[in-house]
């Protein structure tokens, strides 16, 4: 299976690309696209970071391909991790809706290219902020289930290491989530949160403890007081502030603690990629596992009153499988969780109308596409007839061991079989290896983008044989 990082030279692209290879998530029959731009710095960047991953892990490396330009990103998952971020100093603003401007061109031209040259199958991580922003345009071009943002994972990892720190346990033994607007504006799932060890009654003592007989009604205005004061302190002395974090609740200081990481100049990247990395493994391998992230929702979930919950896209609990997430599960909530999360889902509505012509800003009421946006475009498509083809394939190298295996193993991994093969031997390391199978037209059309990439690959020429 294959990955692409959009923004693979940047700050979290680099090391979503480090984890993804350290931590054995793709094998070395694999191929890594870096996503770089050619107007930009990176478009150079990309180069240097394919030479210094197999310096770095040549024996175990998967394939390393560069593309860039959005047509040229093929992949089973593609992670979007392109765009501005918020500057890292004190005092900064870390509002994520004045990076929008800036990261929609983006969002908007890798959607297109994916909607109209991908396979209808790959499944998009969106890491770039405003994550609900990048949520809304590809999932408007790809459909809703294909596309997920990592924010709400990240709020969730971070929600249970502040709960266990205050109970002096690790992180794995506590569970729940975080939902809501990514960032400053994160909703804590209180109810949500289960710990190993512990009865409902030891639970529910636990959680009133750390809470501080506190509730999420005045949560909003708390972060606010509590960042102010941070920065305040920092601008003098970071160690300091971060001391003052400490004495925090966990549930501010799962707020406060990036915040002030981020600021410090550090920001936050090890531990984004890390979050990442969980949802591509877990895209990868097979399984199916419960998360947090920002999806786009279609009432899935309903207020206390019946409404459904503000917010065309909204960080919750779903089920992640490999071609996407399939449902939504959250529990009915307390009224305090409810009325945070509706507010937040009301701020992501105020944002995406301000900056997608024809948002809906109630729940229920249909969008208009942005110009120039295909609508839904792989789903509006009926899958084609699976028919018979056949590829050419010149390749460099040809008396290298393993060449027909990497060739096979982008059908192997896709599901697709091959019906046979016969490899030919041409002047100096040149051969041409024939490859015959059956798939419909746009799965075709999107193996053989994926073998035209591959490093060995020199021509690539395909018969419909019907």
């Amino acid at each position: 299976m294959d990955v692409a990082v959009l923004g693979a030279t940047g700050d979290v692209g680099r090391q979503v690309c480090t984890q993804l290879i350290a931590n054995g998530v793709l094998s070395p029959t694999s191929r890594l696209q870096l996503v770089g731009r050619r107007d930009g710095a990176s478009g150079s960047a990309v180069h240097g970071l394919r030479t210094d991953l197999v310096d770095a892990f040549d024996e175990r490396a998967p394939l390393l391909d560069v593309a860039l330009s959005p047509e040229d990103v093929v992949a089973d998952v593609v992670v979007v991790a392109a765009g501005a971020t918020a500057p890292a100093r004190v005092g900064a603003s870390m509002d994520r809706a004045r990076l929008a401007a800036d990261n929609l061109a983006g969002f908007t031209a890798y959607a297109e290219a994916l909607a109209r040259h991908g396979s209808g199958h790959e499944v998009v991580i969106v890491v770039s902020n405003p994550v609900e922003l990048g949520v809304a345009v590809f999932a408007e071009a790809l459909g809703r289930h294909r596309v997920i943002g990592m924010g709400a994972w990240l709020d969730t990892l971070r929600f249970r290491r502040e709960v266990a720190l205050s109970l002096g346990v690790r992180r794995h033994r506590v569970s729940g989530f975080a939902g809501g607007f990514h960032g400053l504006s994160a909703v804590p799932l209180w109810s949500t949160v289960r710990i190993a060890g512990l009865d409902e009654a030891e639970r529910r003592t636990a959680v009133a403890a750390l809470r501080r007989g506190r509730t999420l009604d005045t949560f909003a205005q708390e972060v606010l007081t509590a960042v102010e004061r941070l920065n305040a302190v920092a601008a003098r002395d970071m160690s300091e502030a971060f001391a003052e974090v400490d004495l925090l609740p966990p549930d501010l200081r799962m707020v406060a603690r990036p915040t002030m990481t981020h600021q410090s100049g550090a920001k936050t990247p090890a531990g984004t990629a890390g979050a990442t990395v969980d949802l591509v493994r877990t895209l990868l391998d097979g399984r199916e596992i419960v998360v947090a992230g920002q999806v786009a929702l279609e009432r899935e979930v309903l207020l206390s009153d019946g409404a459904a919950l503000p917010g065309r896209v909204q960080g919750v609990p779903v089920v992640l499988g490999p071609e996407g997430w399939t449902q939504v599960l959250l529990d009915p909530l307390e009224p305090d969780e409810e009325r945070l999360l509706a507010a937040s889902g009301r701020g992501i509505d105020a944002m995406l109308a301000s900056l997608l012509p024809g948002t809906p800003t109630a729940p229920g009421t249909p969008a208009k596409v942005a110009p120039g946006m295909p609508a839904r475009a792989v789903e509006s498509v009926p899958a084609s007839a699976p028919e018979t083809w056949e590829v050419d394939i010149e390749v460099v190298g040809a008396d290298q061991v393993g060449i027909v295996a990497t060739l096979t193993a982008v059908f192997a991994t896709r599901g697709v079989a091959v019906d046979s093969v016969a490899t030919q031997e041409h002047a100096g390391r040149l051969g041409t290896v024939a490859l015959a199978f059956r798939a419909g037209e746009r799965r075709a059309r999107s193996l053989v983008r994926t073998l035209e990439r591959l490093a060995m690959v020199s021509k690539v020429v395909v018969h419909r044989t019907r």
